[in-house]
Formats: structure tokens, C-alpha cells, sequence
């Protein structure tokens, strides 16, 4: 793990570039460098090209302008390429080498490349370099501070944490080496605090030496930041909460603090106060991760609209960015503006190599063809989702709802089959599994998988109809179509008392259930007009079927039969 892994995980990688005008810092390296540690990049990185111009010997400006590249880079390694960012800042080291060729740093800059790249052997040829213009007995002619010395071995160390190469060995050796030179530096135990904590884990030595760092630099927020870093990582939230107040309190343009604010507080539940936070961290950093994490905040307090308006006034500075298509498919369809939201994931799918697109994108390509009534599209998408994460078994339902929906039963019978099959199948599988049955006419299997429902969610009214239908299906009738076997008769008694609670909202379960009933009491009489208690059954039920919705069709068609049975019984 390297120093620069965030405490909160990326939701969509966003993009903006923002114009920024001048603000009134003294034109100065160290001004720079604060700049680039407050993650303001763009600016820092003018201010540097000014330096540049006034004293273009100065190789310290060189390697502080290459670092202030990486460190854009480690805060969005999403969006920014490190191929293009290693690059420029290798072109710049090697230009500070060039221009002030006894200066130790650039070397140092080169190094760290190489570790990024893991070339361990290629970063040693460099730190090499940069000690051999350090003075030593060998070097008695090169005169060096010996506050300069330790801040070029402080650099190499800090190189390790950056790569998160774990060889803390040699680290600590070059830390111990600078603290014989200037143990009054803080950022040694700054540096020394990041080992522990990014390399090693040990957060109670860690937090000694970011102590003994801002005894040293009570003014810089640095330090601070770490310790509240270290305890969020330690889920002690209040702690962590504390120590990012106060680091706003001691520098109130220090970025990163109302980032680190702004996500404690997202967690908290306490979105308001995480949006304000974030929203001022864009105003002082105005840098491409500085708008991603604003926005990815308002997706993650479900701030969707707020989201949308973002990410509009990213297209409209620069639309080259894909991710933002992605950002916007999600958020439209979490706003139910499903054209928009299709529109946007086409696009994003379009102009994506394959590898970069997730499950997820798949699942919000598919949800929204569905919604937009492109069901058979629809179910590729949600498969194709499937594949890549076959945890989210939920998917195979939806493909198969959409497999109904456009009358394919084969496809969704096949397709409940399967989710059930993973033994992670819920409820309603069978319960649609067994309509699916039911639309494919095999009666037996609709009602066994409609009796499976019917248990496992017994208060599910729907179930319960859906099961009687099925059953009445598979009532046998004579030539004359008579009903003999009535196999549907208890499930539709227990509908009519399931329903008994609620006589309005079940109105038509109710007269289906009636409606049955009274037929097959009535079959039973017409076929033998000796059992006078069938009729008188049929008539009550007929009655009630009456009364439940006297206006229904089937109303009127069985009234003379109602009047026959009056006349027959009485």
C-alpha cells in the first residue's frame, strides 16, 4: 500500500479541467510545493513554470515541478495516465540534470521513477548518482549544509513509501543517516510516520512520529492529516472527525483536509455538512480528482440531480472524458430519465475497450433498456452482467422477467430454472417460474412451484389466485363440460377467507373465487339434481359473486341461472 491510496474507494472516474485565475501567493519555491501538497496541481504547476523562467539553473524547482506531475497522478490514478504523467516528469528531471548538473535531487526524482516501475536495480544506478554529489571523505571538495543533506536522504526514503515498495531496511537506513544530519526536521518523521503506517501498519509508531513532526512545525496541517487518516483507518470516526477540525482550524486552504472531511461525514450520515466540505475542497484544489470526488459524493448520498448538473458542466469544458458518460447513465436512471440515461450508456459502451467495462455497467445497460421497453435487448445486457459477477445472481430474474414480458416462456422458464439452481433463488423465482409454467400450459409444473411459493410466503394474496387458477386447469369436465373433480375448490375457499380482511382490495380475487365455486356446485347438481345441497351451494356462492361486483358481465349471464336455482331449491 503506498502513502497515496485514498480512504474512500472510487464510485466513477470523472474529469474537468478548470480555468483558475492567479491568487496572491509569493512567487517562491516553497509556495509551490504547498501548492502541489494542497493538491492544487494547475496552479502549482504555473507557478513552477514561472520559477523556471526567472532562475532556470535552480534544479530544486525541476524536481518539486516533476513531483508536483506524480502527485497529480496518485490523485487520480483512475482518470490520469501514469504513463503520460512518469513521462513528462522523467523530462523534467532529466532537464534539471541538464541545467544544474551537481544537484542531487533530479537523480533522486529519477529513482523514484524507476521504483514506481518496480526496477529496483535501476532506482539504486540513480539514488546511487544523487549520493555521490554528497559530501564524503571520497567527495571532500563538494560543500553541502548538512540540513540540504538530509532533506536529498529524506527524498530517496520517501521514494520507498511512494512506490509502497516494502523494503524498510534501507529506508529507515536513509532516515537514520538524515536524522545524524538535521533532527530537527520535520518532515524526517513526517516521512519516517509514513513508513510505519503505509509499509508497515504500525499506527501507534506512526503516530509518535507525526507527534514529534508537528512539535517541530506546529503551523503545518501536514502531519495532523496523517493522524486522522490513521485513526479513520482504525474506524475510530469521532478521533478522526477531531483531528481534520483542527487541521482546518490551523490552515484553512489545505485541501485535502475538507476532502478527508467530507467523506468522514458522507459516512456519518450527514450529507449536507459532506457536500459543503467537498465543495470547498473544490473551490481550493481545482484539480480533475478534486471535481470526481465531488461528484462521486453527491452519487453516494444518492444526490443524483445535483450529480446530473455536475457532470453537465464537465461536458461542457471538456467531453472527452468516457467515464463521464458512464457517471451520467447511472445518475439519469436513478432519476428515472431512462432516454437519457441509454443514451449515455450506449455511449460510454461504445467508446469503452471491453476490458474496461464492469458488470455493473452491463446491469444499468440492461435496467434501461428494459425501462425503455426493449425487453429482448434487454435480457443480452443483464446476462452479459452476469457473466462478470456471478455473485449477482439477481440479474438472471431480471433477464428472465424480461423474457416474459415479451412472451418468450421458454427463454425465462430456462432462466428462473437457473437462478434456483444456484441455491440462491428467492421466493418470487417460483412464484414467476410457476406463471411462466402457467403461460406455457404444463399446469402440473406451475401448480408444484406455485405450492413451493405459496409456503415459503403464505400472506402473498397473488399467490395464492395464481395457484387456484392453475388448479382449476387441471379440473377434468365431462362431454357436457361440467366440472367433476374441482381440484381448485380448497385453494379458492382459502382465498375467500385469506381475503376476508380486506373484501375491497381483493374485490376481483373474490369474484374470481365465487365465480369458480358456484360453477362447480353447480356442475355437481346438474349432473345429479338429487343433491339439493349442491345447488343451494351454488346459489349462495352465485349470490355473493352478485353482490362483489354487481356490474361485472358475468353478472348478468348468470342471473337466469340464479333465478332457476332459486325456483328449483324453493
Amino acid at each position: 500500500m503506498s502513502r497515496f491510496t485514498k480512504p474512500v474507494g472510487v464510485v466513477v472516474a470523472l474529469m474537468l479541467f478548470f480555468p483558475f485565475t492567479a491568487r496572491l501567493y509569493s512567487q517562491d519555491l516553497n509556495a509551490a510545493i504547498k501548492l502541489t501538497k494542497s493538491e492544487q496541481f494547475a496552479l502549482a504547476a504555473s507557478m513552477f513554470k514561472q520559477l523556471i523562467q526567472q532562475t532556470p539553473s535552480n534544479g530544486d524547482i525541476y524536481y518539486y515541478y516533476g513531483r508536483n506531475c506524480l502527485e497529480k497522478y496518485n490523485s487520480d490514478t483512475m482518470n490520469v495516465s501514469f504513463q503520460e504523467k512518469s513521462d513528462s516528469a522523467k523530462a523534467i528531471f532529466e532537464l534539471g540534470i541538464k541545467q544544474d548538473p551537481t544537484n542531487p535531487l533530479n537523480f533522486v526524482g529519477l529513482g523514484g521513477l524507476e521504483m514506481i516501475n518496480k526496477d529496483l536495480a535501476g532506482a539504486k544506478v540513480e539514488f546511487d548518482k544523487a549520493q555521490a554529489l554528497l559530501p564524503s571523505k571520497a567527495n571532500k571538495t563538494i560543500k553541502m549544509l548538512p540540513e540540504r543533506q538530509a532533506k536529498i536522504l529524506i527524498q530517496i526514503a520517501e521514494s520507498y513509501v511512494i512506490a509502497g515498495v516494502k523494503d524498510t531496511a534501507i529506508a529507515f537506513s536513509y532516515l537514520r543517516n538524515a536524522e545524524k544530519l538535521d533532527k530537527k526536521n520535520p518532515e524526517l518523521y513526517i516521512v519516517r510516520g509514513d513508513v510505519y503506517f503505509y509499509l508497515l501498519n504500525d499506527g501507534s509508531k506512526a503516530i509518535s512520529c507525526y507527534n514529534i513532526a508537528q512539535g517541530l512545525d506546529p503551523k503545518s496541517p501536514e502531519a495532523k492529516l496523517r493522524v486522522g487518516q490513521l485513526w479513520l483507518r482504525a474506524r475510530q470516526y469521532t478521533t478522526a472527525l477531531n483531528y481534520y477540525q483542527e487541521v482546518v482550524k490551523m490552515d484553512s486552504t489545505f485541501a485535502p483536509a475538507y476532502r478527508e472531511l467530507g467523506s468522514l461525514l458522507a459516512r456519518a450520515g450527514r450529507p449536507e455538512e459532506a457536500k459543503k466540505n467537498f465543495a470547498k475542497f473544490l473551490e481550493l484544489s481545482r484539480n480533475t480528482a478534486a471535481r470526481k470526488q465531488y461528484v462521486n459524493t453527491l452519487i453516494e448520498l444518492k444526490d443524483y440531480k445535483e450529480a446530473i448538473n455536475q457532470l453537465n458542466m464537465i461536458l461542457k469544458v471538456d467531453d472527452s472524458d468516457n467515464d463521464v458518460n458512464r457517471a451520467l447513465a447511472y445518475s439519469y436512471y436513478e432519476t428515472q430519465r431512462y432516454d437519457s440515461g441509454l443514451f449515455y450508456i450506449h455511449k460510454f459502451i461504445t467508446n469503452s475497450k471491453p476490458e474496461k467495462v464492469r458488470s455493473l455497467d452491463y446491469t444499468y445497460y440492461g435496467r434501461l433498456l428494459a425501462k425503455t421497453k426493449q425487453d429482448s435487448l434487454a435480457t443480452e445486457q443483464l446476462m452479459k452482467a452476469y457473466s462478470l459477477d456471478t455473485t449477482k445472481v439477481e440479474l438472471v430474474s431480471e433477464a428472465a422477467l424480461c423474457y416474459t414480458r415479451v412472451k418468450k416462456y421458454d427463454k425465462a422458464k430456462e432462466h428462473y430454472e437457473l437462478k434456483i439452481a444456484t441455491k440462491k433463488g428467492v421466493p418470487m423465482d417460483y412464484y414467476n417460474l410457476g406463471k411462466v409454467y402457467y403461460s406455457l400450459q404444463d399446469y402440473v409444473n406451475a401448480d408444484t412451484n406455485l405450492a413451493i411459493f405459496n409456503t415459503l410466503q403464505p400472506e402473498y394474496i397473488p399467490g395464492f389466485a395464481w395457484r387456484a387458477r392453475t388448479k382449476s386447469n387441471l379440473d377434468i369436465k365431462d362431454p357436457k363440460g361440467f366440472n367433476t373433480t374441482g381440484y381448485a375448490v380448497p385453494v379458492y375457499e382459502g382465498l375467500i377467507e385469506k381475503t376476508q380482511s380486506d373484501t375491497v382490495k381483493y374485490m376481483k380475487e373474490r369474484f374470481e373465487s365465487f365465480d369458480y365455486l358456484a360453477f362447480y356446485h353447480y356442475s355437481q347438481w346438474s349432473r345429479d339434481q338429487k343433491l339439493k345441497d349442491e345447488a343451494a351451494k351454488a346459489l349462495d356462492n352465485y349470490l355473493r359473486m352478485s353482490i362483489v361486483d354487481p356490474n361485472n358481465e358475468k353478472v348478468v349471464v348468470v342471473k337466469p341461472v340464479i333465478d332457476m336455482l332459486k325456483t328449483k331449491i324453493k
